[in-house]
């Protein structure tokens, strides 16, 4: 039985590949064969954690990658050409490798388990989420006249989802609640501008991720080790820096 557990990270990760790249190919059949992709992950992660990880314990470590491939299934309806399908059918794959085999080692061989190990990688994701849904969400608007009102819902609630799940290893659970309400309206405010900024998709994308990555990283600096106040000056002039650049150099429709 063990050994089938052990191989369950680089199965699963396959299976993702195989059904991610069969609804590409068949997208008449959308979105079933992408629910399947999704639902076999939280049931890999509890055959996994098995009663050695509380149910709490697996949803807060677990739920970015969750949340990444409801994201890039929902992606896979506006992908355009070869190169982005492959890209995003490899990610769902790698993403789900990840994020399995550092739970297998969480949960049953923690000596080879690194400190934070799913906790960095979900922070890791949440740029790739956050680009994904949005530029998404922005093309479905501008392509299929769907209702701005879903897009800043949906901003809502994945601001919300991100701020919760990736919370701070030392933060306390009331913390943890302050900073989902952050993260509801940092999802309201990118929603909102997404409505309002007439550039491409892709920029839409990218400059909910600055913003959304840019204030994951000020939460950082309230819980030790500090990062220095030049790392913090250096951090805050790449940010507004990356944002300038994506605007400055943006089609305005």
């Amino acid at each position: 039985m063990i050994l089938i557990i052990r191989l369950l990270p680089l199965a699963v990760g396959a299976l993702e590949v195989f059904l991610f790249w069969w609804q590409s190919t068949f997208p008449g059949s959308y979105p079933y064969l992408v629910l399947a992709a999704f639902a076999a992950v939280p049931i890999a992660s509890s055959v996994i954690a098995g009663r050695q990880v509380k149910m709490r314990d697996l949803l807060e470590k677990m739920s970015p990658t969750y949340i990444l491939l409801a994201v890039l299934g929902f992606a896979l309806l506006l992908a355009e050409g070869r190169g982005q399908v492959i890209f995003l059918i490899s990610l769902a794959g790698f993403a789900t490798y990840i994020s399995l085999e550092l739970l297998f080692n969480y949960a049953r061989n923690p000596q080879a388990y690194p400190v934070n190990g799913l906790s960095h990688v979900n922070l890791a994701y949440v740029p790739l989420i956050v680009w994904y849904a949005a530029s998404t969400s922005t093309g479905l608007m501008i392509f299929l006249h769907s209702s701005g009102v879903w897009h800043v819902i949906g901003a809502f609630v994945l601001g919300v989802l991100i701020f919760r799940t990736t919370g701070h290893p030392g933060a306390t659970s009331q913390q943890n609640y302050v900073w989902m309400i952050v993260g509801g309206v940092m999802g309201l405010e990118v929603g909102l501008l997404g409505l309002l900024l007439p550039t491409s998709t892709q920029v839409q994308g990218l400059v909910a991720a600055i913003i959304f990555c840019g204030v994951l990283r000020v939460r950082r600096y309230l819980y030790d080790p500090k990062p220095s106040i030049r790392t913090a000056w250096i951090e805050v002039s790449l940010g507004l820096s990356a944002l300038a650049i994506t605007l400055g150099s943006a089609k305005w429709l």
